[in-house]
């Protein structure tokens, strides 16, 4: 198996790879050779038993893959084509980075009726390893990107490295975090915690300090099928966000922004229907866009009918549980306080609760990890006022049953290694688990009654939700909170989680700036929890850090 230099196949893949007629035609003839594994289409193409087309197309948008299984992943791209017509595309998947060990490939064919977007599922890999793939079109060649299978359930495993990111306003900077989180060596997978389009037009803007070489089309809010694909277009031509996407797989979740602000089941906070249109063509238009441009499986469509949570299992050391925190059964945003404590407001549907938290106590896995949209620990301006009535602290019951699931004080065992990951606030918090953490009889920071950990990611580029000076304010009313950080332009970053038997450790990374293009990152703190306990330990800061 080929090794990958992370950071030479990030500087390779800032642009399509070209070969020669005869080179394309030799590796395909060397592949024909080999046995292959099944594969099979996921976009709703047509499978296609040969290459014939006459026209012209291009590989813009790069490549990504997703939804890694033991034996599956799902890879992506999309062509431009010169013309209007069905497009076949020939896609292949190698154990080598130069494509001489190919072990499945095929054709599909794509057209407008999803955009010229390509999704399929290679089956039968084995687990826990790494592929390269990529696609052609005739002479037309994509980059080619890097994946990996999740392990088998059961499999002893000894590391798992993943990175997660949120909140990518374009149009505010450039994605230097996503370079980062390309050149991260070693990692198992990304998570997308939602916001990775935004849906604002110019006039929602207005006034704001936008890069007027980062303009996203259209100009007004993204309503219509049409206005959320050209939207996800404008962003899959970023480098850095392809380069992201070509080094890693992904698991993605949507927050509010992939389709409008303050979504919710029936209706969101940035639209209006007199104007607008249904709520409902919107969302589904959202969902159909999402669905197209990003490496999710089919099988999680709500548009079909499916739920969107999921969960993931790898080997016996890590289980993720993605959740749907938007259109599975969400109530409104609160207009006040006494709503948020409405036991019947739902942030997610009851089902998805059970589901949740069932799961999470059959789990073999060592460590459970939650990945989700919005801060679940509670934060208040004031005792009793939701600083975000959108986030988890506008819906105070049903987070309250989490953490008394977490603990065991709901009448079922207590689920032990909870972590939970969030993005949505475009701050950095690192947070322990507790409904009050005033009471300080059941409460001590650093040393008891907490119930899992929370690790809360910047934002790539949106700014910053929380005033300067705030977080200090927070950290002061909230001693839960035992990290914050993200006052200034270089606040914007991401996040790795390395988890092993022992210990689960997330780490921050900070690009000195958004305003212009850059590879400069700064580490930030480092934060510890170890196995069977409940509780964060903020590592010693070396030399030279901040």
């Amino acid at each position: 198996m080929g090794k990958l230099d992370p950071k030479r196949l990030w500087r390779r893949n800032r642009a399509a790879l070209g070969v020669s007629r005869r080179g394309f035609l030799g590796a395909a003839a060397a592949a024909s050779a080999l046995p292959l594994l099944s594969g099979c289409d996921d976009s709703g193409g047509r499978q296609a038993s040969a290459l014939q087309f006459d026209g012209m197309v291009e590989f813009r948008h790069g490549v990504a893959s997703g939804d890694p299984e033991p034996d599956s992943v799902v890879l992506w791209t999309r062509v431009t084509p010169g013309e209007d017509m069905p497009v076949p595309v020939r896609w292949e998947i190698a154990e080598d980075e130069a494509m001489e060990e190919v072990v499945a490939h095929g054709t599909v064919v794509t057209d407008a009726s999803r955009d010229y977007t390509v999704k399929v599922v290679p089956r039968g890999l084995e687990p826990h390893r790494h592929y390269w793939y990529r696609f052609s079109v005739g002479e037309a060649r994509s980059m080619s990107g890097r994946t990996k299978t999740a392990p088998a359930p059961g499999a002893a495993v000894e590391r798992v490295r993943f990175a997660i990111t949120s909140c990518a306003l374009y149009s505010f900077g450039y994605f230097n975090a996503y370079g980062g989180v390309a050149r991260q060596p070693d990692l198992d997978v990304v998570f997308s915690l939602g916001d990775y389009i935004y849906e604002y037009g110019a006039d929602d803007l207005e006034g704001t300090n936008l890069l007027p070489e980062r303009h996203m089309p259209p100009s007004h809010a993204a309503v219509s099928l049409d206005d959320y694909r050209t939207r996800h277009a404008v962003y899959k031509t970023d480098p850095d966000l392809q380069a992201a996407h070509a080094a890693h797989p992904w698991i993605c979740t949507w927050d509010d922004h992939e389709t409008a602000n303050n979504s919710y089941d029936d209706g969101a906070g940035n639209h209006d229907e007199a104007v607008d249109g249904p709520w409902q063509d919107r969302k589904r238009a959202g969902i159909q866009a999402y669905f197209e441009w990003l490496p999710v499986r089919e099988e999680y469509n709500p548009n079909h009918g499916a739920d969107f949570y999921r969960r993931t299992r790898y080997g016996d050391l890590v289980e993720f549980f993605v959740l749907d925190t938007r259109f599975d059964g969400r109530s409104p945003p609160p207009e006040n306080a006494e709503e948020a404590v409405d036991p019947d407001r739902m942030m997610m549907s009851a089902a998805q609760e059970r589901w949740l938290i069932d799961g999470m106590r059959r789990s073999g896995a060592r460590w459970k990890v939650v990945a989700q949209q919005t801060m679940l620990a509670p934060l208040e301006l004031l005792p009793g006022e939701p600083f975000l009535a959108d986030s988890w602290s506008g819906y105070i019951a049903q987070r309250n049953r989490l953490f008394e699931a977490f603990g065991g004080s709901d009448g079922g065992p207590a689920i032990d290694n909870v972590v939970v990951v969030s993005g949505d606030i475009h701050s950095t918090f690192c947070n322990e688990l507790t409904p009050d953490s005033r009471d300080r009889e059941s409460y001590v920071p650093g040393e008891r009654g907490s119930v899992g950990v929370e690790f809360v990611c910047p934002s790539v580029t949106t700014p910053l939700a929380i005033p300067i000076g705030v977080g200090a304010y927070f950290r002061l009313l909230h001693p839960h909170i035992r990290h914050s950080e993200g006052t200034s332009d270089g606040g914007h970053g991401y996040a790795v989680l390395d988890i092993d038997a022992r210990r689960c450790e997330a780490a921050y990374f900070y690009p000195l700036s958004v305003l212009l293009p850059s590879q400069q990152e700064r580490s930030g703190r480092v934060l510890q929890l170890r196995e069977g306990e409940t509780v964060l330990r903020l590592m010693p800061l070396l030399a030279g850090d901040p």
